[in-house]
């Protein structure tokens, strides 16, 4: 009964969904987009942009670590000679 009353109401949510979405293509129209400020690309493709950089910025900011840590390793390396 319950499985029977939830596709019911998922029925009825997914014509007023199909009803009501402003359009059927993957891209806004025109004056929708101006009128909303919409990027003009994909989003898709910004999606895998922000990604892409977001993933840049990690690595870069991993290789400044990764000389931090070294630059500090060398140090210690040159302290410890410098004692013996």
């Amino acid at each position: 009964m319950f499985f029977s009353l939830r596709v019911f109401l998922w029925t009825i949510v997914a014509e007023l969904e199909y009803i009501l979405y402003p359009w059927k293509k993957e891209n806004p129209p025109e004056e929708i987009s101006q009128k909303y400020n919409l990027p003009t690309t994909n989003v898709g493709q910004n999606l895998t942009y922000d990604w892409l950089k977001s993933h840049d910025e990690k690595i870069s900011r991993l290789q400044k670590e990764i000389i931090w840590v070294q630059e500090q390793i060398h140090k210690l390396n040159v302290e410890l000679e410098t004692h013996d």
